[in-house]
C-alpha cells in the first residue's frame, strides 16, 4: 500500500461507494416529499370542499393529517442515518460495533433490497463484538458485499447479515444465497472493491457451499500503509 496507484484506486472506490449510498439516500427522501406532497393535495381538496359547504368526514382529515407525520418521521429518521453516514469519513481509526454497523447498513441498503424484491434482516448477536478498523472502507465493504449477496440471493430472496466471532477471525457473513463461487465476482459491486480490503487486512472468501459470501476482518488493529 506505498505506491500512489493503489492509494487512488482506494479513493475512487469511496467516491463511488459514498456517491452511491447517497444517490438511493436523496431517492429515499424525495420519496418522502412525494407522498408528503400528494396528502397536502387531498387535506387541501378536503378544505375546498368545506368551504362550499360540503359535508366531509373529520376522520378523513385526521387519516390524512397522520399520515403526513408518518411520512415527516420516516424523512428525518432518512436524514439522521444520512448525517452518520457523511461523518463516517471523520474518524481514521475506530472501535466499531458490528452488528449495530449492520443494522446501519442494511437501513441504508433496503431501497436496493426492494428494487430486487429481496429483504435484508441482521442476525441476534449472543455478545458484543467489535473491531478497531478504518470506518469508512468497512462500511464500503459491507455495502459493496451487499450489493453481491443481492444478486445472488437465494429462492426466499432473503439475505441475512450476521457478525460472529470465529478462532482465527471476526467475520461479517451475508447468508441465504446461492451459487457464489471463487474467485469472487467484484463487477456488480464496483471495479476496485478489492483494493479496499488491503489498507484494514480484510479479505472476502465464500462458503464451501456457496450459500454465504464471508468478510474475514482482523480483530485489531489496521493494516494501511501510511497515514491518511
Amino acid at each position: 500500500m506505498n505506491s500512489e496507484s493503489d492509494w487512488e484506486a482506494i479513493a475512487l472506490e469511496e467516491i463511488r461507494f459514498f456517491g452511491a449510498v447517497s444517490a438511493a439516500i436523496s431517492h429515499e427522501i424525495n420519496n418522502r416529499f412525494a407522498v408528503i406532497n400528494e396528502k397536502a393535495g387531498l387535506l387541501m381538496d378536503l378544505s375546498s370542499m368545506m368551504a362550499q359547504g360540503r359535508e366531509v368526514d373529520p376522520a378523513r382529515i385526521e387519516t390524512q393529517s397522520a399520515k403526513i407525520g408518518d411520512q415527516v418521521r420516516q424523512a428525518k429518521e432518512i436524514v439522521r442515518n444520512l448525517n452518520r453516514f457523511a461523518h463516517s469519513v471523520d474518524a481514521t481509526v475506530a472501535e466499531i460495533d458490528l452488528p449495530e454497523l449492520l443494522h446501519f447498513m442494511a437501513a441504508l441498503s433496503a431501497r436496493r433490497a426492494a428494487a430486487v424484491e429481496a429483504s435484508l434482516t441482521v442476525a441476534d448477536s449472543r455478545e458484543p463484538l467489535a473491531v478497531t478498523t478504518i470506518p469508512f472502507i468497512l462500511q464500503a465493504l459491507v455495502g459493496r458485499g451487499i450489493d453481491i449477496a443481492l444478486t445472488k440471493v437465494g429462492a426466499d430472496r432473503a439475505v441475512i447479515l450476521a457478525a460472529v466471532k470465529t478462532d482465527s477471525a471476526v467475520e461479517i457473513r451475508f447468508e441465504g444465497l446461492q451459487g457464489v463461487a471463487e474467485p469472487i465476482d467484484f463487477s456488480e459491486a464496483g471495479k476496485n472493491v478489492p483494493a479496499l480490503l488491503v489498507p484494514i487486512g480484510a479479505r472476502y472468501v465464500v462458503a464451501p457451499d456457496g450459500s454465504a459470501l464471508v468478510l474475514q476482518l482482523p480483530e485489531k488493529g489496521v493494516s494501511y500503509g501510511r497515514t491518511r
